[in-house]
């Protein structure tokens, strides 16, 4: 059996029957760590205190060996792994050491260069190559090739949370929330940009399609729109925007954010993972 593996930066769970596992990271309140088994409650309660600082922390090596070992104990089986971008996070160089001390042939390590909804689309479209027949090998090689064209973009309602976690300035966080400020944010390469800042949070919403449609999103392939915290309004508000703006009716998919995505955006913000048809920006 061809296992799939990915970690906690996406948003599916473990679902041994269908052959997934998912590595959790690690997330901590102030340096302590959540329990495992949180809820969504507990986490965004939290979040919301003031001063607290929530950050997430790689999946340790050692994690990966207890996996990768339980599945090779079938000399029949194999696994391919993929990981929250490897310039964001040191989750796939982990897998990699894991990876290292056992058979590194029935081992296929894929970096997804990107984050949440755009790694979800990747790991089903594992499910799908693994249930037409194709190999290890092959699969890994099709979702390298497909890591290039997968796109996340969104947007966030405040810079608070982005400041509380140190990607931006106090005073940069204040000032831009003082003039309404929205910046659109990407995750391209592994690289996290800001394509494009707009004042208000209705314009903020309408650019995302567009930037979408200038990057050449390719309609015929599956898209994810998703939110942090409790309520899913905004990913609602999010896919009709692309209803409207592409003038495309897009399937009704909209998934809770991981808690990885979160940690660093805060509750009510929005996004969506899609493919690019050729290789863009």
């Amino acid at each position: 059996m061809i296992w799939i593996v990915a970690d906690s930066a996406q948003e599916l769970k473990t679902d041994r029957e269908n052959g997934f596992i998912v590595a959790d990271l690690t997330i901590n309140a102030d340096g302590i760590p959540f329990q495992p088994g949180f809820t969504a409650e507990e986490f965004y309660t939290k979040m919301e205190e003031k001063g607290v600082v929530i950050k997430s922390s790689q999946v340790a090596p050692a994690i990966y060996m207890d996996i990768f070992e339980e599945i090779l104990k079938n000399p029949e089986d194999e696994v391919i792994y993929i990981s929250l971008a490897a310039k964001l996070s040191g989750t796939y160089n982990s897998a990699h050491l894991a990876a290292s001390g056992l058979d590194a042939d029935r081992i296929h390590i894929v970096d997804s260069g990107t984050v949440c909804f755009s790694i979800t689309l990747l790991v089903e479209e594992a499910f799908e190559l693994r249930k037409q027949g194709k190999s290890a090998k092959e699969i890994a090689a099709i979702l390298e090739e497909d890591a290039k064209k997968v796109r996340f973009i969104g947007i966030v309602p405040t810079l608070e949370y982005l400041k509380r976690g140190g990607r931006i300035s106090a005073a940069t966080a204040a000032i831009g929330d003082m003039v309404g400020i929205k910046p659109l944010l990407s995750v391209m390469d592994g690289v996290v940009g800001i394509p494009k800042k707009v004042r208000g949070l209705k314009k903020a919403y309408n650019s995302l399609p567009r930037l979408a449609s200038e990057w050449g999103i390719d309609l015929d392939r599956p898209v994810i729109f998703g939110y942090t915290g409790l309520d899913p309004e905004p990913g609602h508000i999010l896919k009709e925007a692309f209803d409207k703006q592409l003038d495309h009716q897009f399937p009704e998919r909209i998934m809770p954010a991981s808690f990885v995505l979160a940690t660093h955006t805060g509750p009510n913000s929005a996004g969506v993972g899609f493919f690019v048809g050729e290789l863009s920006n």
